[in-house]
């Protein structure tokens, strides 16, 4: 226990550092004046901190911070998707911001503020718009640990997704997972440290700080595990081909926009993704598909091996469908994306 309290302090002395740099660079360009009014508790679903912001002449205002160390492409969308769970005007507040990500950011509507003195806030009383400053001498490391490198993800996946695999043997998490044996332990040892596992005795092991894990494993996902999965980008010689193939018979799961519109008839999709064997000149053969960097097929190889219990056997588990559409940062998969949370991996949480 001590040592997970120990991991809650670092993350909660990380958070406070950037905000602690990022509050006075925001300062000193605006003018504005920032309050921290609270400081959540690091590790738990909600803010990380209340804000607020004085501007001359206009009510003070306030706003509930997500304090992140690092955001890239590719964890935008899970940002986004977590400060608007917050049904309360939020904030960013990270290391640094780069002009293209300040730029999406704004499309999305987000606010942020980084260590730099780069900011957006479009409030109804003031606006915000600063781009291009550099970057702060503040440490830029962020430690991960091995539980959420790419090999320990494939372990909380096979967690998240089976709730009761969680208290079975070393042997038939490493099987379901698809990691060797001794990969097991060190995740354990590691969810332990960051109080996500207990041990109850006769009663096996349970995860707890579910959503928190799960908020974790989205962001990690797209960041560590997911690239290294990345078997190419394709294009079709011939139109809606998907719907024409039998996908139980490929040996194939298809994920992101395609799985999604089955799932909630609510998109149109514009990218096909499809988690296959490594092997995979098979299937590109008998469909017809190219190497195309340009093509609307990304193809990326699959790491879990258990059957995910639902009745779309031709789907990647809810939870992974989830990671590919947050992973774009596009609105209307985001939106598709809280669909499928509310449908499916809401219910997922409950089952822990």
């Amino acid at each position: 226990m001590m040592k997970a309290r120990k991991n809650t302090t670092d993350r909660a002395a990380t958070e406070r550092k950037i905000l602690n740099t990022a509050m006075p660079a925001f300062e000193e360009i605006t003018g504005f004046c920032i309050k921290i009014l609270e400081v959540k508790p690091a590790g738990k679903i909600q803010p990380d901190a209340v804000l607020q912001i004085n501007a001359p002449d206009v009510e003070p205002k306030k706003f509930y911070a997500q304090i992140k160390g690092f955001i890239t492409k590719a964890t935008i969308g899970h940002v986004a998707e977590q400060i608007r769970r917050f049904e309360k005007p939020g904030i960013l507040v990270t290391r640094l911001v780069t002009p293209p990500m300040a730029e999406r950011l704004k499309e999305l509507n987000l606010a942020f503020i980084d260590t730099a003195g780069n900011a957006y806030i479009n409030d109804p009383q003031f606006f915000v718009y600063i781009i291009g400053q550099k970057k702060k001498e503040i440490p830029a490391t962020e430690t991960i640990v091995r539980a959420f490198r790419p090999t320990g993800l494939k372990v909380i996946f096979a967690f998240l997704c089976l709730p009761e695999l969680v208290k079975a043997p070393y042997r038939d998490i490493a099987r379901a997972a698809n990691v060797a044996l001794g990969t097991v332990g060190w995740v354990m040892n590691d969810l332990r440290k960051l109080n996500f596992l207990v041990d109850r005795g006769k009663h096996g092991r349970k995860l707890i700080n579910v959503e928190k894990l799960l908020d974790t494993w989205i962001q990690t996902y797209a960041r560590e595990l997911r690239p290294k999965l990345y078997i190419g980008q394709f294009g079709a010689t011939r139109e809606q081909w998907w719907e024409k193939t039998d996908w139980q018979k490929t040996g194939t799961f298809l994920g992101g926009e395609l799985a999604a519109a089955r799932l909630t008839d609510y998109l149109k999709p514009e990218t096909i993704t499809i988690y296959g064997p490594e092997e995979i000149n098979k299937f590109l053969l008998r469909n017809h598909l190219k190497k195309d960097p340009h093509g609307k097929i990304e193809i990326f190889q699959k790491f879990w091996n258990f059957d995910y219990p639902w009745n779309y056997k031709t789907l990647a588990p809810p939870l992974l469908i989830y990671a590919d559409l947050i992973a774009t940062a596009d609105d209307r998969n985001i939106e598709t994306a809280r669909i499928i949370y509310d449908q499916h991996i809401d219910r997922l949480i409950e089952k822990h």
